[in-house]
């Protein structure tokens, strides 16, 4: 298996995906996935187009990335298009997008997109070593269940929801067919590499909790029969000594500061999946990126910007598996929350760098999300925000 990276910051989508393709054909001449992240402001049809005609015999599967996307070279801001690809002779990948449709539930489209993508690798009947899912933002949480039930057990996936410079809905995914602003598009996986991940969350708990007593949909509208709003409000004014604003985003006061489930625990710690809140309506009710269900406990967690910092290349190293092999990687993937990005864009440099030393400067791309989806050490496969999932392919 060899893997390879190329970026742009070409406007021009046709022009940018000749330039990825020289710089692509250079190291791989005939690449067999194709996994493209790109910003907002390109036409993704064209690209999409283009790079289908230049590598005619590839899987691809684009999702688009908010403001920027980072590899081995560091943070390229937007308008930018990173590509990860692989030549892999002794494995097989496949890809496939399924457009939402009115009249289909988004867990059929994820199963359709699922089956398609296991036919296109050419291993029909057998279980993928690895999914990489982009689905645009909502209703995850299903697109997720209905892929553990097709499979029947949990394979590892490395997730990340489509995302814009902003959420006004300009995300766009797409396969070598077709593009889509709403759909599921998935990659699987049948490398001759090993495979190893991780995903956290990389925030504390703190002493405030709560039981979710209502929701609707993704608005959390009660904790302990209280309105949601007014209960998130005071825990964030009490941990923080600060007022809430009301003339700043909710979205950029709670990144530090979001909710929590505990999913699990590993060695008797508990860990955690976020909830990023993202508004308060007229109602009182507080709108999240992610859903909770009623009876949940519900923690206010806590998080540092060092942290954030920190916290990609620790996530890197644990999917390292240090303490079963020496790591040899050929590369890797990550996806890290926009929300994250935005909050240390300044400080992006060194995540970048902190990843380099985890990956021992082997190739890597990682898109900056609006949702993250994984696999924890427990085996629950989870939609979350703020968090961090790497993927990392090593030598066997």
């Amino acid at each position: 298996m060899k893997i390879a990276t190329a970026h742009t910051r070409l406007s021009d989508a046709s022009q940018a995906a000749h330039a990825l393709a020289r710089s692509l054909k250079a190291r791989l001449t005939t690449p067999q996935l194709l996994m493209v992240y790109f910003t907002e402001q390109y036409d993704a049809n064209q690209l999409r187009e283009t790079l289908t005609e230049l590598f005619p015999d590839a899987q691809v599967i684009g999702c688009s990335t908010c403001c920027g996307v980072m590899t081995q070279s560091g943070y390229i801001e937007g308008p930018s298009i990173a590509v990860w690809a692989c030549n892999d002779e002794k494995g097989c990948y496949g890809s496939a997008l399924v457009p939402h449709e009115p009249h289909r539930q988004v867990a059929d489209s994820a199963r359709i997109a699922l089956n398609q993508a296991i036919e296109n690798s050419g291993r029909c009947g057998e279980l993928p070593k690895l999914i990489a899912l982009h689905s645009t933002p909502g209703e995850e949480e299903h697109t997720l269940a209905a892929i553990r039930e097709e499979l029947g057990v949990a394979v590892p996936v490395i997730g990340g929801s489509a995302a814009a410079d902003s959420v006004q809905g300009q995300w766009r995914v797409f396969d070598s067919q077709r593009t889509a602003n709403t759909g599921v598009a998935v990659s699987v996986f049948y490398p001759s590499a090993r495979v190893s991940y991780s995903f956290h969350s990389g925030y504390a708990a703190t002493q405030r909790s709560a039981t979710v007593t209502d929701v609707r949909g993704r608005q959390l509208v009660s904790l302990d029969h209280q309105p949601a709003a007014e209960v998130y409000k005071a825990w964030y004014e009490a941990e923080t000594g600060t007022a809430f604003d009301a003339q700043q985003p909710v979205f950029t006061q709670s990144t530090l500061y979001p909710l929590g489930t505990q999913t699990g625990t590993i060695h008797g710690l508990p860990y955690y999946t976020l909830a990023h809140p993202m508004a308060f309506n007229e109602q009182g009710h507080l709108e999240l990126f992610s859903q909770l269900e009623v009876g949940q406990p519900v923690y206010l967690m806590s998080g540092t910007s060092e942290g954030l910092v920190a916290r990609a290349s620790r996530v890197v190293e644990s999917a390292n598996d240090h303490a079963l092999r020496q790591p040899e990687p050929l590369g890797g993937l990550a996806i890290y929350c926009a929300g994250c990005m935005l909050h240390v864009k300044d400080k992006l440099e060194q995540v970048a760098h902190n990843i380099n030393i985890a990956l021992y400067d082997a190739p890597f791309v990682c898109p900056f999300t609006f949702g993250e989806q994984g696999l924890f050490k427990g085996g629950e496969l989870s939609h979350g925000n703020l968090m961090i999932s790497a993927v990392l392919f090593h030598k066997d």
